[in-house]
């Protein structure tokens, strides 16, 4: 079955607010550190509330009174994160790190910013380090198996997902998270019973309904299938991998028309989808549009050369079937 090894999965950022405090008060005081936790609770206080210039502008007091006072730092890394500047949310967390080497949530919560820069290693360094110093910190077991599935270590993220819940990570994304591995190491049943619970979690939650309708497809139910991509549809409608994955159903159900609409809108949404050009030229292929068919396994190989030898068995499956007395082949590279 052809479909995006990865569909939408989400990392699980900590609040961190309240640690911080106790924080605070833990370090010895001085009148300086005094001071720069009385700017650290009032800046709490409007992050409470979202506020995250004026928290940051209290975090900066902070900081000016006592440079040393790693929990500044700390909080200010978040709220720097809230407001999407990563470099310097980053450059927070490392400064707090330096200052308190083992400030466990720190690493939890700096894994998220490398997560979102794209750093998986990174992610999976720091949570191996926060589980280091604190094997209970659920997240970062979470976090770490997240890392680990994008990067094709599903046994891992699965021991990592299966500590997380046991630690009482019992989230949405979570079972979702976990759902998505146990789907690529084939156990189907456990894929569809953790989307079920990410479901009872949250009944909105569309990326569920769509992991949850792979892997009724797999096991050949395509009316549960489309039932839960029609679902995932209709709660977001701007995911291109769900218009993907009801194309492909429709396909196996024969339905040609529709398998070819929905591949459309997937490439409307991701106009680089090679995945699904690829689609969309076999089912114009088996239609018998030859010349639309050939540019859209051009526009495939283009995004993804890759994909040249599984495309070439699909497209010689689709010349049997069409009994063509002179097949289609790929164009030359």
């Amino acid at each position: 079955m052809n479909r995006r090894r990865i569909l939408t999965i989400f990392i699980i950022c900590q609040s961190i607010f309240c640690w911080l405090a106790a924080t605070a008060v833990a370090q010895p005081l001085t009148p300086r550190s005094s001071t720069a936790a009385s700017y650290i609770e009032r800046g709490n206080g409007w992050a409470a509330k979202s506020e995250w210039e004026r928290a940051i502008a209290d975090y900066d007091l902070a900081i000016a009174s006592d440079p040393n006072f790693a929990g500044a730092y700390y909080n200010r890394a978040i709220a720097w994160y809230r407001q999407g500047n990563l470099d310097r949310a980053l450059a927070d967390f490392n400064r707090a790190l330096q200052l308190d080497p083992h400030m466990a949530s720190a690493y939890v919560n700096r894994g998220g910013v490398r997560y979102s820069l794209g750093d998986l290693d990174g992610v999976i360094s720091d949570c191996g380090r926060a589980i280091e110093l604190d094997p209970r910190l659920a997240h970062a077991w979470g976090n770490r198996g997240l890392a680990r599935s994008l990067k094709g270590d599903h046994q891992g993220a699965l021991a990592d997902f299966d500590r997380a819940v046991k630690l009482g990570l019992r989230s949405a994304e979570i079972y979702n998270n976990r759902g998505v591995v146990r789907f690529h190491l084939g156990d189907i049943e456990g894929a569809i019973s953790d989307q079920n619970q990410a479901l009872k979690l949250n009944p909105d939650f569309a990326e569920a309904y769509d992991v949850r309708g792979a892997a009724r497809q797999f096991k050949g139910d395509l009316d549960g299938a489309l039932a839960d991509y029609n679902q995932a549809i209709k709660l977001a409608p701007r995911l291109a991998d769900v218009w993907f994955n009801r194309g492909s159903c429709w396909k196996a159900r024969g339905d040609l028309r529709r398998a070819e609409a929905d591949f459309t809108q997937a490439i409307e949404i991701d106009r680089r989808y090679s995945h699904a050009y690829g689609q969309r030229g076999l089912v114009r292929l088996l239609q018998g549009r030859v010349d639309e068919a050939q540019q859209d396994f051009d526009r495939c190989l283009a995004l993804n050369k890759n994909l040249r030898q599984s495309l070439e068995r699909l497209i010689a499956e689709a010349n049997r079937q069409l009994a063509r007395p002179e097949p289609i082949r790929l164009r030359h590279e």
